[in-house]
């Protein structure tokens, strides 16, 4: 895991992991061990463990009773497969389980106007580049793409509830360091192409 230091706009004082870049209305409500996330992300890895105790109880369980049939010992194939199928299925639904205890749900329409969160789009400016980009703030469970940050990495944790004008140096795992400035933050609708097109 990379280290990182954030400094907020005229504070002048270096924040390091264990402490939030900056925090939603005052309160540091994110532990370091939370799994931070969106209702909807809590609500859709629910709905696969749900899934999955559904298809442990029911699928795998037939499908080993007649694997069983085929006889005992080491030569049933069909039953050695079933039940490695079902201990994969048993990993998941435990990581799921590990990962739902630890669940902090993050919903921007609760934040304060201009905090980053799960959900937000970030201009972010690379400092050594000059160049700025949008990205999405995701949950460490949701999918991620080009233009997605999850809130789980270096980037992510530096910049969650920061406010425009933070800088962060990030430490990224390949040893490299980022310095990067939060130039805006859009949470839900009224963002920066609306602006643009109004002008």
């Amino acid at each position: 895991m990379g280290r990182m230091t954030t400094h907020l706009p005229g504070d002048g004082i270096v924040r390091h992991p264990a402490q939030p870049a900056a925090t939603i209305d005052g309160a540091n409500p994110y532990p370091a061990s939370a799994a931070l996330m969106t209702p909807a992300g809590l609500a859709s890895l629910r709905s696969e463990l749900g899934r999955l105790r559904e298809r442990t109880d029911l699928e795998i369980a037939e499908r080993l009773r007649e694997a069983r049939s085929y006889g005992e010992g080491a030569n049933n194939d069909e039953y050695h497969a079933v039940r490695e199928e079902q201990m994969v299925l048993q990993a998941r639904m435990a990581s799921l389980e590990e990962t739902i205890a630890r669940a902090v749900v993050v919903d921007s329409a609760d934040a304060k106007q201009g905090v980053a969160v799960i959900g937000s789009t970030l201009w972010i400016e690379d400092l050594a580049s000059g160049a700025t980009a949008p990205y999405r703030l995701a949950g460490a469970h949701q999918s991620i793409g080009p233009d997605v940050i999850s809130a789980a990495s270096p980037i992510g944790r530096a910049l969650m509830g920061a406010q425009p004008g933070t800088v962060a140096t990030v430490e990224l795992p390949n040893g490299r360091s980022r310095n990067l400035r939060l130039v805006e933050v859009e949470t839900g609708t009224g963002g920066r192409e609306q602006r643009q097109a109004a002008a």
